[in-house]
């Protein structure tokens, strides 16, 4: 058979690849409405207001289905040809800087900020598999034991992270399984990015997420995880809990907790973590390229957003604007090219679980405290279709936050009614931001090393800080 086109192995729908989409977006300066996706693709979407609710439900993990490829297609995946495709997402132009590895939204506002761009670490690639029990993921793990051989054999370079999680997942997990590919060396489109298109001493930053989760070895290079960061701890997917059996009785499971394998070690997380043994491979290699190598490390996925919300809320009212709105971004819900010509001030969080609330509720309690509190905060919250174990519902977000602005806290219209099946805010979270009034912007893209320099600090530490940059 022939190699699998890039765009038909690879999940549209995930982080990494969504990031990828939006920083190259943002570099053309172009908006990112409806997760990048035409306008009449996103009709369904829109519509889906008028199915009710369990057919929307329906729909929403059958529609992602689809997404899935065939088993039997697995051998045809070649992740040096989707390096290829990952850096053709970016013009020919001479860059500042490159980010490489773990998917994160604030970061996709620093790359646009300073004109670098994205290329992930870690890609979804989704199999089809009608039927996957949600709450089985012993099962699932022997039926990944069985297909992933031909896509191994044929991808020396990556490393299998197989997750299944019947928790936040739970509507797309029964048409599909999750193999996340991580690569531990640096592709072949990779290296030709760095030597080619990188101006002179231009920096490589590694984004490493250091978040790690339990797992089963299957072999060397194939992992499988039970659970994702979100809602509920790692052993409650393995050893239950009440809130467990709670959830899993209200879905009508004959299970009253997660039928997972017992783990045996613990790895990078499958979505967001990172691999070092990728920087090692640059690394060694670097000097000739004369490029200085950054590894920048977070503890967990949203340790950028408060800095990056405080550098981008300075560098804002820098240019002229008031800096008084905070847009809190949900998952993939992203664009940095509206929320700056806005001038508002962005706040990613990753999922719209109690971690991310807690995060964000933090970072408005201090700017309340320091005397420069926000006027309005507008929350998108990403519809993942059931109030999964952890879930944080628009009332919640709400309650958090208003004692601590000046003026509202609005969402995304139908987001307090149709919550958690939601799923039109994904067609209309583009023209909400659309509509927030223009503010005066930054002329002048922000060098790279003043980025780094005003990131760095509390969670966010830096690796191997050149000295040019230090001396700044």
């Amino acid at each position: 058979m022939s190699t699998l086109a890039p765009e038909r192995a690879v999940a549209s729908f995930d982080s990494a690849s969504a990031f990828l989409r939006v920083t190259a977006h943002a570099l053309r300066g172009e908006s990112f409405p409806h997760l990048g996706r035409g306008r009449l693709r996103a009709l369904p979407t829109r519509y889906s207001t008028l199915l009710p609710r369990t057919v929307r439900r329906t729909a929403y993990g059958v529609f992602g289905g689809v997404d899935g490829i065939p088993a039997r297609r697995l051998g045809d995946v070649d992740m040096e040809t989707v390096a290829q495709w990952v850096v053709e997402h970016y013009g020919e132009d001479s860059y500042p800087g490159v980010v490489i590895g773990s998917p994160n939204g604030a970061a996709a506002h620093l790359c646009a900020e300073t004109g670098m761009p994205f290329l992930p670490q870690t890609l979804l690639i989704p199999v089809r598999w009608e039927g996957n029990d949600p709450d089985h993921g012993i099962e699932a793990m022997e039926r990944g034991r069985r297909i992933a051989g031909p896509l191994l054999e044929n991808n020396p370079g990556i490393v299998l992270h197989h997750m299944h999680d019947g928790n936040q997942d739970r509507l797309m997990i029964q048409h599909m399984t999750y193999f996340r590919l991580k690569w531990r060396q640096l592709p072949a489109a990779y290296e030709r990015f760095l030597a080619e298109r990188l101006a002179p001493e231009a920096p490589i930053i590694f984004l490493a997420d250091d978040s790690t989760w339990p797992t089963t070895r299957i072999d060397d290079r194939h992992f499988f995880q039970a659970g994702a960061r979100g809602g509920l701890n790692a052993s409650e997917y393995t050893e239950g809990s009440p809130r467990v059996a709670s959830y899993l009785q209200e879905h009508g499971s004959a299970h009253t907790q997660f039928q997972s394998p017992k783990p045996d070690g613990v790895s990078a997380e499958a979505e967001w973590g990172f691999d070092a043994r990728i920087a090692d491979d640059i690394s060694s290699r670097a000097s000739e390229l004369s490029h200085p190598v950054v590894t920048m490390h977070v503890p967990e996925p949203q340790a950028l957003s408060g800095p990056t919300a405080r550098l981008l809320r300075q560098r804002f009212r820098d240019a002229g604007a008031d800096g008084d709105r905070l847009v809190v971004e949900s998952f993939l819900m992203v664009d940095p090219v509206e929320v700056r010509r806005s001038g508002s001030v962005p706040f990613w969080s990753y999922f719209p679980v109690e971690e991310s609330l807690t995060h964000c509720a933090e970072h408005v309690e201090r700017a309340a405290r320091a005397g420069d509190p926000y006027r309005d905060v507008d929350v998108l919250l990403f519809p993942h279709g059931v109030a999964s174990v952890g879930a944080t519902s628009p009332k919640d977000w709400a309650e958090r936050l208003r004692d601590h602005i000046s003026g509202k806290v609005r969402f995304v219209s139908g987001t307090p009614e149709r919550w958690p099946a939601h799923f039109d805010a994904l067609a209309k979270y583009g023209t909400a931001l659309g509509q927030l009034a223009d503010q005066p912007q930054p002329g002048e893209r922000l060098p790279v090393e003043q980025m780094l320099e005003r990131v760095a600090g509390d969670a966010v530490r830096l690796d191997s800080l050149p000295e040019r940059f230090a001396r700044r």
